[in-house]
């Protein structure tokens, strides 16, 4: 078992140089942010990633809140469809190879059709 890391709010302003409280009241209370827990204490290494694209996105391109949050649900739609395409690219590896090699002529079939 590893252990994972937590952060509390102020931890993470200290690590993510472009984030005041204000700001991640403000990107929690929109959903941008959540923590690992119920009560907004703790949060984890990707949240400080997430606030340090929050950050760039909001500095750099001047996004709203509204375009921050439009941006990070397209990426969590990508982040999930990459963990979904790993699943099932792990579950055609574990196909017998007649059974891999139909699944590849129909995606080139299909993939030439389209």
């Amino acid at each position: 078992m590893t252990d994972v890391e937590f952060f509390t709010q102020e931890e993470l302003i200290v690590h993510v140089r472009r984030l005041s409280a204000d700001r991640l009241s403000c990107w929690i209370s929109e959903g941008l942010v959540r923590t690992v827990d119920d009560r907004n204490e703790r949060f984890d290494v990707t949240d400080i990633a997430r606030l340090e694209l929050l950050c760039d996105l909001a500095d750099d391109f001047d996004l709203s809140t509204e375009g921050l949050g439009i941006v990070c649900t397209l990426l969590d739609q990508v982040h999930t469809l990459r963990s979904q395409l790993l699943v099932l690219g792990k579950a055609v590896d574990s196909q017998p190879s007649d059974v891999r090699e139909a699944i590849i002529g129909a995606l080139t079939s299909i993939h030439r059709r389209d």
